[in-house]
């Protein structure tokens, strides 16, 4: 597990609510590199397809991806997971893995909140048109590459 997990499992269940800067272009363009996330805690039935959460692999990494499937395996239930540029999803995760749901981004001094229009937008073209991830990753190198 990562070293700063426990602590930042304690803060979100302290406060409600975890802040962290963006690294890496797996949910641009909703998410780009150094904007602020803004994670709240989270209950298990309030959690749906299309959500991105934070949450930590197997290997103790710290990733904020969107939920994609939720399936079972015997007796537990697993979360999948994928950045809307990546390729896979991640390897499943139990819900005790999951730190929050992000509730929104921050970015040139204006907060972007989950529900609203261009994000939900940016849900429905990652969740339901094929290859999405293809062309968005296409835009995301590109970009990029020229900043």
């Amino acid at each position: 597990m990562h070293d700063l997990t426990p602590v930042m499992s304690a803060v979100i269940k302290r406060t409600g609510k975890l802040e962290l800067p963006s690294a890496g272009i797996s949910m641009y363009p909703l998410i780009k590199e150094g904007n602020v996330s803004t994670f709240l805690a989270v209950r298990r039935e309030e959690l749906k397809i299309g959500d991105i959460c934070l949450f930590v692999t197997e290997q103790g990494a710290l990733i904020g991806h969107r939920l994609y499937a939720v399936k079972q395996d015997g007796a537990q239930e697993l979360f999948i997971f994928k950045g809307d540029t990546c390729f896979e999803p991640d390897d499943p995760v139990p819900f005790a893995s999951i730190l929050g749901r992000w509730s929104g981004v921050s970015r040139n001094r204006r907060f972007q909140p989950a529900n609203h229009w261009r994000s939900r937008l940016l849900a429905a073209l990652a969740l339901r048109v094929p290859k999405w991830y293809k062309v968005i990753r296409w835009c995301a190198e590109r970009k990029e590459r020229y900043a």
